[in-house]
């Protein structure tokens, strides 16, 4: 099996922002000897992790998203080789007909204890600090859906209210997601705030100071 580049690409924009994600891949591919392709093997993307575990931080979430991966693409495989050949039989033999199933037990689906992670908390976030020049617009963009999933010309526009920027969503209750603010002028030319990601949680309010 083969993962693409996209597919690495992909997972490291669970840490890092569309651009330094493109950098980052980059950089380890070059340092564990590997050549530009669409896609590698698990020898290949093997020795791209040990070269990215030296160059990167904070890489748990990227780790989980690949482990999926490459855990998902091998079941895929073994699934069409369990499928039976159908051969012709010159005298098949009846088959004994099945014994009737119970009825399910539709209490004993009912979860004993009710799951409160899937319930979502109305959040706004708002900015301050932002040196809007004319015709800029704010935004927020992130490893989620809702926020462009770290895709600058999906990312989620802010409207403003006096010297703030501010949004509201949805998000579950067990939600941690990585995200970062930034300004697009009338070009369509991005710039995104300085420092770390930022970690977004389900609160009723999340303040922040552009930087």
């Amino acid at each position: 099996m083969k993962l693409t580049t996209q597919d690495l690409i992909a997972a490291l924009r669970l840490r890092y922002d569309h651009h330094s994600a493109q950098t980052l891949f980059e950089a380890a591919r070059d340092r564990a000897g590997l050549t530009d392709q669409p896609a590698y093997d698990l020898r290949e993307i093997a020795a791209w992790r040990a070269a990215l575990a030296r160059i990167g931080d904070r890489l748990d979430n990227v780790w989980i998203r690949l482990d999926s991966l490459v855990e998902a693409a091998p079941a895929v495989v073994e699934a069409k080789k369990a499928e039976p050949k159908v051969e012709p039989k010159a005298e098949p033999k009846a088959e004994p007909e099945p014994e009737p199933k119970p009825e399910p037990n539709v209490e004993a689906k009912k979860p004993a204890v009710e799951d409160k992670s899937v319930e979502a908390i109305e959040t706004t976030i708002a900015v301050a600090g932002v040196d809007v020049k004319e015709g800029e617009e704010v935004l927020i963009c992130g490893g989620l859906g809702e926020l462009g999933d770290w895709d600058p010309t999906r990312a989620r526009l802010m409207s403003r209210d006096g010297d703030r920027w501010l949004t509201t969503l949805k998000l579950p209750t067990a939600a941690q997601v990585a995200f970062k603010f930034l300004r697009r002028g009338p070009d369509g030319a991005v710039e995104w705030e300085g420092g770390e990601n930022r970690d977004l949680v389900a609160n009723p309010r999340i303040d922040a100071v552009w930087r």
